[in-house]
């Protein structure tokens, strides 16, 4: 009987420091499990001295976006052809922007589990820890440990799972605020459901238990996620899209959210497995994140136009494969949108947010195009797919 094969899949600009890699690594140890790979995916590889530390621990396979000639061999090896690798591997805004789309960045780790013989790839964020956080019976923060690879196989190997996820503890990822027309801004990005808890609540998210709330979920998290590659025949690529406004690009958000459907539409399943482990995502902890610091009002803005730019895509899939998906109004969350956007700009004295109604219009214009190269992008997948499982059998 073979043994099982993990790896962990981390997405980062360039490999500068041990953490949280290494609280990964040896979360793995303590709890018994050998990891086989540590994939990074970057624009750069960082200093050598940190390859080399992890070379003691592990294989590190190290993948850069635009320049992997591991994946184009690999790639060339099936027979695809050059246009075909491109539609899975290409990097249009690289050279000019400096930027790769979130899914694509994803697909290469994916690409590089798949070649390198991967059975279970554990994606986390270089914000996040292998650790818990609770309230004491003293109403205090505190840590608590727990097996991060452990808890994700153990649901990760039921039948047609294809996906493990959960959300995090510590402190949401918009700050508390609240200002003149906050809703119609959040009506525009598709995030009103958040209204109250964004305006009311600036304690951390904690969590006493963990693995008792478990329940199949089409949201799925990329900074908490697990992937069974034995399940090849429903894995669907990552996708995301892009937009470029005034000679800047940015990022859609969602390349996780967007996974979760897709695989349900495939017959598999996602399961949150209720394992919110810390998410440092303000850099601080345990100091209260506050709006108004220069640093969160652009964490902020980047993530309003993240969900812009993702929105429609988003609206078009749900409708796709879901019947029951919500309609939206364009034109009402556009008009909420002009209002709360001019009130940002206003409250937060930057201009920035005036530009949300034109992204928010020219990711619907653009909509055509990126179900163009979705459609592109599954069916070369699939004809990849295809063409490894007649190699191997």
């Amino acid at each position: 009987m073979k043994s099982e094969k993990l790896a962990f899949g981390i997405i980062t600009p360039s490999l500068t420091q041990l953490e949280p890699i290494q609280n990964f690594l040896d979360n793995a140890k303590k709890f018994g499990h050998i990891i086989d790979d540590l994939i990074v995916c970057c624009y750069d590889f960082g200093k050598p001295d940190i390859i080399n530390f992890f070379q003691k621990e592990c294989k590190v396979t190290m993948i850069k976006r635009g320049h992997s000639s591991f994946l184009q061999n690999s790639l060339k090896n099936l027979r695809l052809s050059n246009d075909e690798i491109q539609i899975l591997l290409g990097t249009p805004n690289l050279e000019k922007y400096g930027k790769v789309a979130y899914g694509t960045s994803r697909n290469y780790i994916l690409l590089a589990a798949m070649f390198l013989g991967i059975d279970y790839l554990l994606f986390f964020d270089t914000d996040v820890l292998p650790k818990i956080l609770y309230k004491s019976k003293e109403d205090k923060c505190k840590f608590k440990g727990i097996d991060f690879i452990g808890s994700h196989l153990k649901f990760l190997k039921e039948k047609n799972v294809v996906v493990t996820t959960s959300d995090y503890t510590g402190y949401y990822i918009i700050p508390k605020m609240n200002f003149p027309y906050l809703m119609e801004l959040l009506q525009g990005i598709q995030k009103e459901d958040r209204f109250k808890y964004i305006s009311l609540v600036d304690a951390p998210v904690t969590r006493n238990f963990y693995l008792q709330n478990v329940f199949n979920t089409k949201k799925t998290l990329g900074g908490n996620l697990a992937i069974d590659l034995n399940k090849f025949d429903i894995l669907p690529p990552f996708f995301s899209t892009t937009l470029i406004l005034d000679n800047e690009c940015f990022l859609g958000r969602g390349e996780d959210t967007l996974f979760g459907p897709i695989i349900y539409h495939a017959g598999g399943r996602c399961v949150d497995i209720d394992l919110f482990i810390f998410h440092n995502c303000f850099g601080d902890f345990p100091n209260t994140p506050h709006i108004h610091i220069k640093k969160n009002i652009d964490r902020f803005f980047y993530a309003c136009m993240g969900w812009i730019i993702r929105n429609p895509f988003f609206n078009w899939l749900g409708k796709e494969y879901n019947e029951k998906a919500e309609e939206i109004d364009y034109e009402k969350r556009l008009v909420a949108l002009k209002i709360g956007s001019k009130a940002a700009a206003e409250h937060f004295n930057d201009k920035r947010f005036l530009k949300l109604p034109e992204a928010f219009e020219l990711a619907y214009k653009k909509l055509p195009e990126d179900i163009d190269h979705f459609f592109r992008l599954t069916e070369t997948w699939y004809k990849m797919k295809t063409l490894i499982q007649n190699r191997t059998r």
